[in-house]
């Protein structure tokens, strides 16, 4: 006699289809990058956008141990592609962006705001132990419009105005495994049976602990495309008596095209008793690996510079070019990213996570070879999620079954400038508000995060930014490439 079993299929339509979303998704550019007003955004390939969706975001991008280990609701773990093997259901998820920032310096306070539609990815099991996912994403983001004033013997006072438009983003395609998944399932159908005969308990315990965490481990890549332009602008104002001979402009493009690896490792294990206790709900423990590899980006750049003079209505006149470089291929040096994350979940209640990461900027090269004032960083974040019942009933149960989230994250900042480290750190908090389902039908869940941080100093002639951010994500599971087998 069979029992009955599930096999998971992907259906041919599927080929099909990705290669008809994907250039959608390149095409998509306008629509997703992410926007940023910051001063320090000229640095680097701008400011490095997150790794975490609206959910993990309400964590404080605590994402390294996240994985889904509950059939619903599940969500997508870009930040390590090893979570997707633990998908059992198709998921669709996208989400919006929007930032409010208030900008101070010795000169005064400036604010921003910003929204913007953030990405779209899907993730849809392939077997049992198997999981894929791709969609798009922001990898960074440039945006800025800076103004100094420097005064100039028998000239005056000359103007400096420096902006930046842009960013890059990622199209990603990734793939993970449990690869030793049936080592338990052999381990407990051969040798249970002889261990317990022979009563070696602790030999059956150990062996159970450590066969069952090996099963668990998982291994995932992310494949991605990484493209967008990065514009850089320059203007020198002269005193209206020479501005009409001095006055120039520097405008740099900057092209990015190239394929970017990332890998991750997740392994869990439970704990139903600590010494002489048993626990009232299991102990699982999850540890987390994620790594983006270095890598030289392919790009091409191209800088004119002209002088030109000031209108009265503000419009530019240009009259003189004196500097052109054409298109030129170069590229841009991505460093070692890194990150490792500790878990810790108590039944479906609570899910506690930290994560500790390091990102190598110091060897960050631009494209003219330049590090740019760039430094190592290191970043450490936790974050709480609470869902008081999932399957409450009954009067005031919607309530029991929202998703409660908290987190609060740090990092050293990977530029120094005047002497001083820009270091970065926020709290957050979110929620994850179910939308109905059931089995076999459709289930949703709209994520929402609001995150307030402090960034740099307003010291040494420095901007610092104090700004609230929120996230709004929207996921969808159903029962996609799933055919149910009866025998």
């Amino acid at each position: 006699m069979k029992f009955c079993s599930i096999t998971i299929r992907i259906k041919p339509l599927l080929f099909p289809f990705l290669f008809l979303f994907l250039p959608l998704l390149i095409q998509a550019q306008p629509l997703i990058q992410s926007s940023t007003f910051s001063p320090y955004s000229r640095f680097g390939v701008g400011t490095m956008e997150p790794s975490g969706y609206a959910a993990i975001a309400a964590m404080g991008g605590s994402y390294t141990a996240y994985q889904n280990d509950t059939l619903i609701p599940l969500f997508i773990n870009s930040g390590n592609p090893a979570s997707y093997s633990t998908n059992r259901l198709t998921t669709m998820e996208f989400g919006m962006h929007g930032s409010n920032t208030n900008f101070i310096s010795d000169s005064g306070n400036v604010k921003r705001h910003t929204a913007s539609f953030n990405y779209l990815s899907l993730a849809f099991p392939i077997r049992k132990n198997m999981g894929a996912a791709f969609g798009l994403q922001p990898f960074s983001s440039v945006g800025y419009n800076t103004t100094s004033y420097t005064n100039v013997d028998s000239v005056g006072q000359v103007k400096n105005s420096y902006q930046g438009t842009g960013g890059i983003n990622q199209v990603f395609l990734g793939f993970a495994i449990r690869p030793f998944e049936k080592c338990w399932q052999k381990f407990y159908s051969q040798k249970f049976k002889a261990l317990r005969d022979s009563g070696y308990h602790r030999t059956i315990k150990r062996n159970r602990f450590f066969r069952r965490a090996l099963s668990s481990l998982s291994l995932g890549t992310n494949l991605s495309f990484l493209y967008g332009t990065m514009d850089y602008y320059s203007y020198v104002y002269f005193p209206y008596s020479y501005g009409n001979v001095f006055n120039t402009e520097q405008y740099t493009e900057t092209v990015v095209h190239d394929i970017y690896y990332q890998g991750g490792a997740q392994m869990a294990f439970d704990i139903d008793s600590i010494g002489h206790y048993n626990l009232k709900n299991n102990l699982k423990i999850i540890l987390g690996y994620s790594i983006s590899l270095p890598k030289s980006l392919n790009a091409i750049s191209q800088t004119t510079a002209y002088n030109f003079s000031s209108q009265s209505n503000n419009v530019i006149q240009p009259f003189d070019t004196f500097a052109y470089r054409s298109s030129t291929k170069g590229s841009i040096y991505i460093p070692l990213m890194q990150s490792v994350g500790l878990g810790f979940k108590s039944g479906d209640k609570v899910t506690v996570l930290f994560d500790g990461g390091y990102q190598q900027w110091s060897k960050f090269l631009g494209f003219g070879g330049d590090n740019q004032h760039m430094r190592d960083l290191y970043k450490a974040s936790v974050g709480i999620q609470y869902l008081p019942s999932r399957a409450a009933i009954g009067d005031w149960s919607y309530l029991k079954r929202i998703n409660y989230r908290i987190g609060a994250r740090y990092n050293t900042g990977n530029i120094v400038l005047n002497g001083k480290s820009l270091s970065d750190y926020a709290f957050s908090a979110g929620l994850g508000l179910p939308a109905g389902g059931g089995r076999f039908r459709l289930f949703a869940m709209a994520n929402l995060s609001a995150e307030y941080g402090i960034m740099g100093t307003s010291q040494n002639d420095l901007v610092q930014a104090k700004y609230f951010k929120f996230t709004i994500g929207l996921t969808f599971n159903d029962r996609w490439f799933i055919k149910s087998k009866y025998d």
